[in-house]
């Protein structure tokens, strides 16, 4: 592999993965408070209490997903600093993190449904998750455009390659 590539500076590469750790430690973080907080939740209104196992396992595994992006992110982060970024192991992370928003995606449709059949929602409440949907599936999309040209640049880079 060509090293002389241009790269990000290493300080922003560091801040970045820095920045992806803290989130990283917030999110499990965030998991170990979601069982007690539910708890408190379910206490405080114990009309929706039946909602609490539902929607509790629907936050850690939204969470989950968000750690995961994360992962992905910071992989890709430091395939671009280390020049690896132009090969097929590339599209892989990628497309993980498209399958990630996705699933993050019927995550939230799921929940729509559990607190819409659990009477337990509000108009906004609704529009949140819709714009949460809408978000995500342009995310989706946009790295979906990105990947391809990944490819491209993937089968450019190989071609180059072969030329010299």
């Amino acid at each position: 592999m060509n090293l002389d590539l241009p790269r990000p500076p290493l300080a922003l590469v560091i801040a970045t993965e820095a920045l992806l750790g803290i989130l990283f430690l917030v999110g499990l973080g965030a998991i170990a408070l979601l069982p007690s907080f539910s708890a408190n939740v379910a206490t405080s209104l114990p009309e929706y209490a039946d909602l609490r196992e539902p929607l509790l396992a629907i936050a850690i595994t939204l969470t989950l997903l968000g750690l995961i992006a994360l992962a992905m992110v910071a992989l890709l982060v430091h395939r671009i600093y280390s020049g690896t970024m132009l090969t097929r192991p590339s599209l892989l992370w990628v497309d993980v993190l498209v399958v990630t928003v996705g699933c993050a995606v019927v995550l939230i449709v799921t929940g729509f449904v559990v607190i819409s059949t659990g009477q337990a929602g509000s108009p906004f409440l609704a529009l949140v998750q819709a714009m949460a949907c809408l978000t995500l599936i342009a995310i989706a999309c946009i790295t979906l455009v990105l990947r391809s040209l990944l490819r491209n640049a993937i089968a450019m880079r190989a071609e180059l390659d072969e030329v010299v």
